[in-house]
């Protein structure tokens, strides 16, 4: 309060009132001998026994969190039954202040504060803590005029105190940003990320989510959804919105898996922004799950029969592990690159080799049959950043296309359009570049991801391609103009591998995390997670009439899904290594698979 003006607490002389909270007030605190300032709070209430010792012990918790994003307590104590934290002095005040009330911000300047902010706060989750009341108020600016977060632990301190809240109307301050959790009394680590979406939500639109009385507010964070940033501010992009909307979900644990995993989502969303492109505007209940009547049953209906796991064909060809296996269109042949640097083609039914291309002694890492069966596209490991294209009956590289080497690092994945004329490569390079297959010129480069893009497929209608990577996102973008439709963030761990449902409604995706996941390829709402593997999924591929998936792991099983139950059909154990790659032949009868113990197996699902 203003009174406490003049007074002297842990040494320092209060010389003005710099801010004013629910539980204390902020001071300008001058040292005369030694030519310092420093920010003084005094709490709003006086201390005396137990409570004392109360608040010493938390204050010394607090003053150990040293991070160069945290604003930190130089001394705490009581004088005369008050509180106080001596505390650094921000010279440039706080985001609040220098962003007032109403203030829309650029994306890139959210971003950046976003990130600092997290840095902040991982570093406090980590040692499993709360901070409980994220707000621009709690974001000063340092002498660089770097971000720097404080009152860590204010609330709780103030509880243990004996200021306890004991009425909605008392949040008040804090309500703006409170997550669902923390509205009924049970703030977890995820409730500061919620927060922070809040916060990030205000600087896109100038905007809280929610209005009205204390209590309103409370009421609308718990139970409805925030209003769409897109149709608010119609410059927004529906990526950075999905993103939003992530960390305002009302469970937490469907928010992102941590507040860094939040600020870098919104960092490679921010990069997606493409000016003028619009896309279907997500809404909340788009990223709702999907109805009842699509999610997995519990038994197997009376239809689904194991059958034999035995291989009918078992292709021993290759000298080392199998990297990648693809039937010809017409479903006659099957093709198979190895890191023995051969690209085998054999007679899908005898299993006799037809053809072994070894042209530029490449350790073949992906392959691609062109639409009509004619041509082959490969890359690999010793020519890491070039696709060739070659005619499959002869193994002589094609006069009439053109290889492409415009990547930087090694090429992990190659798919062709559906006309034939486009290809698209993903590669380490963390970009997906699409390029003319006949003159090998870039039609675009797609740099929505943050690492390495292991896997790339095109929509059936040739309209999309969904691209997922080891930054755990697979996301689906427009492939005439690369502007990013959507970012799927569910799997937990790097996408190994995704395939198109036959309408192109639907993808299946496979990752390290041990599921592949279906879900819906506009809206990001998921039918349905697959855990049958006891390890990482490595490989995933629609049957062509929608009905099955099939599914490869490090288990060294390969298993067939029904997509209407999400129950194992057939699990197939003939492999002795990692499944790396399963192909459904065009007729639906056959599952080609490859694996590290350098055989192709073929299955027949008519046995």
């Amino acid at each position: 309060m203003v009174e406490w003006i003049g007074q002297r607490f842990g040494g320092y002389s209060l010389v003005r009132l710099l801010g004013q909270g629910n539980l204390a007030d902020v001071y300008l605190g001058e040292d005369s001998s030694r030519h310092q300032q420093a920010a003084i709070k005094v709490l709003r209430t006086e201390l005396a026994g137990q409570d004392v010792k109360q608040f010493l012990a938390q204050a010394e918790s607090i003053s150990r969190l040293n991070h160069p994003h945290i604003v930190r307590i130089l001394a705490y104590g009581v004088e005369n039954n008050e509180p106080f934290l001596v505390m650094y002095y921000a010279p440039h005040g706080t985001l609040r202040q220098r962003h007032a009330r109403g203030t829309r911000l650029p994306i890139t300047t959210i971003v950046s504060y976003v990130k600092q902010v997290a840095e902040a706060l991982q570093f406090v989750h980590n040692q499993g803590l709360i901070h409980r009341d994220v707000k621009p108020h709690n974001m000063l600016l340092g002498a660089d005029y770097e971000v720097m977060l404080s009152d860590f632990g204010i609330a709780v301190m103030a509880q243990k105190m004996g200021y306890r809240i004991q009425k909605v109307q008392e949040f008040e301050g804090t309500i703006l940003y409170a997550a669902p959790e923390q509205v009924r009394g049970r703030p977890r680590i995820a409730s500061d990320q919620y927060a922070l979406g809040v916060v990030v939500y205000e600087w896109l639109c100038g905007s809280w989510p929610f209005q009205g009385t204390v209590e309103e507010i409370a009421s609308q964070h718990t139970l409805v959804h925030p209003p769409s940033l897109c149709e608010r501010i119609s410059t927004i992009s529906p990526a950075v919105e999905q993103v939003v909307f992530k960390a305002l979900a009302k469970e937490p644990d469907e928010r992102f898996e941590s507040v860094q995993a939040f600020a870098k989502a919104l960092e490679r969303a921010s990069r997606l922004e493409q000016p003028g492109y619009r896309i279907k505007q997500l809404t909340p209940h788009d990223l709702s799950p999907l109805p009842l009547s699509f999610l997995p049953m519990k038994t197997p209906s009376a239809e689904e029969t194991v059958l034999p796991q035995v291989a009918q064909l078992s292709y021993t060809g290759h000298m080392d592990r199998i990297e990648s296996v693809a039937w010809s269109p017409d479903g006659k042949r099957i093709a198979s690159s190895s890191l023995d640097e051969t690209v085998k083609i054999w007679d899908a039914t005898t299993g006799v080799n037809i053809l072994t291309f070894r042209g530029q002694s490449l350790q073949a890492q992906a392959i691609s049959w062109s639409p009509d069966g004619v041509y082959m596209a490969s890359t690999g490991g010793l020519s890491s950043e070039r696709v060739h294209i070659w005619i499959a009956s002869t193994g002589r590289i094609s006069a009439k296309h053109a290889s492409y080497d415009s990547h930087t690092e090694r090429v992990l994945a190659i798919a062709w359009s559906p006309d034939g004329m486009l290809i698209a490569s993903a590669s380490e390079d963390a970009t997906v570049q699409v390029w003319n297959a006949m003159t090998g010129r870039t039609v675009f480069t797609y740099r929505g991801h943050s690492s390495a893009v292991k896997t790339v497929a095109w929509s059936g209608d040739g309209r999309r391609i969904a691209s997922g990577s080891e930054d755990k996102t697979i996301q689906v973008w427009d492939a005439t103009s690369g502007g990013n439709i959507f970012v799927y963030y569910s799997h937990r761990d790097k996408v190994n591998d995704l395939s198109w449902s036959r309408g192109g409604t639907l993808i299946a995706s496979a990752s390290d995390d041990g599921t592949v996941q279906v879900w819906d390829a506009v809206t990001g709402r998921k039918a349905f997670n697959y855990s049958g593997h006891t390890g990482g999924v490595t490989t995933v591929c629609w049957s062509p009439d929608g009905t099955r998936i099939a599914s490869g792991g490090l288990d060294e099983t390969v298993q067939v899904l029904n997509v209407m139950t999400g129950n194992t059909l057939f699990t197939y154990n003939g492999h002795s290594d990692w499944v790396s790659s399963v192909a459904w032949s065009p007729d639906g009868k056959r599952i080609a698979s490859g694996s590290w113990d350098k055989t192709v197996r073929v299955w027949d699902l008519t046995r």
